[in-house]
């Protein structure tokens, strides 16, 4: 009896880790990306899609957990744009942990003459 259970115990651990191994984890990054003057555009330069208006909380997610190197530009009318680089450490298990260590990011906008 006291066999049966503790094979049932093993077989249980081997199908909890293997299930574990085929969903994978995923790991999240965030940056706090910041402006003076706030209210700019931040563009991801990768596929150009709009990130959002500064001050703006950005989030990604990962398979794997390695930093990610993101180019963005910033642009707002009145002002020259600007483009800038960062890393963002993906090693957080869930967006709310990224959020509390988010990667600052603040850039200053200069106007057009």
């Amino acid at each position: 009896m006291v066999t049966n259970i503790i094979n049932k115990a093993k077989y249980a651990l081997v199908i909890s880790v293997l299930l574990l191994a085929i969903s994978g984890c995923s790991s999240y990054g965030a940056a706090k990306i910041q402006s003076i003057p706030s209210g700019a555009e931040v563009v991801n330069l990768e596929d150009d899609s709009l990130l959002g208006t500064t001050p703006v909380m950005i989030h990604w997610k990962n398979d794997r957990e390695e930093s990610k190197l993101i180019t963005v530009r910033f642009q707002k009318v009145g002002y020259n744009n600007k483009v800038t680089a960062f890393w963002v450490n993906m090693r957080h298990g869930s967006r709310a942990e990224a959020e509390k260590e988010a990667q600052p990011v603040k850039v200053e906008l200069k106007p057009k003459k």
